[in-house]
């Protein structure tokens, strides 16, 4: 797609495999370079530094490091469907002083909140958490 605005030129291109969105504008510079501004780089802030990081790239990694910082737990386990740490779906275990006295949909919320970033937007990482297992230390034997 491609819209005139005054005498720049601004060009709007599917971006395939980029974590920060669908598409991205393609705004003229000097010289006649080209620089990328996504229309989600604001919201996806704490997901960009996380693929920044040093920290493991897979999705597994991604959203260990995600409920870590977020719930700060004292056991989290996530899995890929079938073994897969690049899998659109994931099985969750954690263990957090955060559910203590929660309901299971409160939990449920938490996880959801800390790992929206992998779950937001059609590009997303994560397609869908398949199974939960959220436990407060007093419930695990």
């Amino acid at each position: 797609m491609i819209s005139a605005l005054g005498s720049s030129v601004l060009r709007t291109i599917p971006l395939v495999g980029q974590a920060l969105g669908r598409h991205a504008t393609v705004v003229p510079q000097a010289r006649g370079l080209f620089s990328m501004a996504s229309p989600l780089s604001a919201r996806r802030a704490p997901l960009a530094r996380l693929l920044m990081s040093g920290a493991d790239r897979t999705v597994v990694g991604k959203a260990t490091d995600l409920i870590t910082e977020a719930l700060s737990p004292t056991d989290v386990k996530i899995e890929g469907a079938y073994d897969d740490p690049n899998g659109s779906h994931i099985t969750v275990y954690v263990v957090s002083e955060e559910f203590e006295g929660k309901r299971s949909l409160a939990r449920q919320q938490l996880v959801n909140k800390a790992l929206w970033d992998l779950l937001a937007g059609n590009n997303a990482p994560v397609h869908a958490i398949d199974t939960m297992v959220l436990k407060a230390p007093s419930e695990v034997s």
